[in-house]
């Protein structure tokens, strides 16, 4: 059979949305299809979107209420704000692999837990950034790849055990991301033994896609993801970013009604 009887035959998410709405029934009543499509981009099978559905639900309202709820806005909750500035995780929208999918930079070294920021504070910060980026079309149709930028990192003072437990409960299982690949650059030392632990609550198909390199240039030269000149320029790239910008963009849009978010889903 050939590659467009096959596209033809494939049944796409917006297809298969009427199905999810039958089989959901009262408990996706009031949520946008927008909202529901993501379910269905993350898998496209009734069966496998209505139980991540669901269990996303069931988190939001038990474990995740305070933290990921319709106080989650920057132009409401100032150490949001404050948090999300530093830039531990960021996802700039020109920043892309070479398939159009999105690419997440965490930043470790720029989380500052002795700043006052909290545990809620920073799981905050982390479940704004990627509700966000479940936004964009690229991200529900190619997924997401993750760099984790380790230069500078300093475990005393950038991480924390129930940090990594808040966040791998809520994202892992429950929010509709696919997750690609994870790259770790410039591992240090120190890392390799907080890694080695965090690693315990995370998926074994996700564990299988981490991979450690040493140089930005091998995101190209080794894996062939992104094209060096498209990363940040402390990366090596050219890619400019402002993160004041994406910040006043985001209250904007939270102001004007046409912010659109998971965390509204009861």
């Amino acid at each position: 059979m050939s590659d467009a009887n096959n596209e033809a035959t494939t049944p796409t998410p917006e297809s298969l949305l009427p199905d999810l709405k039958k089989e959901l029934g009262a408990d996706c009543e009031g949520v946008p299809d927008e909202s529901l499509l993501m379910f269905l981009y993350w898998k496209p099978s009734i069966e496998r979107a209505s139980q991540r559905f669901r269990g996303f639900v069931k988190w939001k309202t038990t474990e995740g209420k305070d933290l990921f709820d319709k106080s989650l806005r920057l132009s409401k909750d100032p150490e949001l704000e404050r948090v999300i500035r530093s830039e531990v995780i960021i996802a700039p929208p020109g920043l892309k692999t070479k398939a159009g999918g999105p690419i997440l930079i965490g930043r470790f070294r720029n989380n500052d837990m002795t700043d006052g920021r909290t545990i809620e504070g920073v799981s905050r910060m982390l479940y704004y950034t990627v509700d966000q980026l479940l936004q964009r079309p690229e991200t529900q149709k190619h997924g997401a790849t993750v760099v984790h930028d380790l230069r500078g990192f300093d475990r005393s003072k950038n991480a924390r055990m129930e940090l990594a437990k808040a966040v791998f409960k809520g994202l892992i299982g429950n929010f509709p991301v696919k997750i690609n690949a994870v790259y770790i650059v410039q591992a240090p030392f120190v890392f390799i033994g907080f890694f080695k632990l965090v690693s315990l609550f995370m998926p074994a198909k996700l564990k299988s896609r981490i991979h450690f390199i040493d140089e930005f240039s091998d995101l190209d030269k080794v894996h062939g993801v992104v094209d060096p000149a498209n990363l940040l320029p402390e990366m090596g790239g050219t890619l400019e970013w402002n993160i004041g910008d994406w910040v006043d963009e985001q209250k904007r849009a939270e102001e004007s009604g046409d912010f659109r978010t998971l965390s509204t889903i009861e």
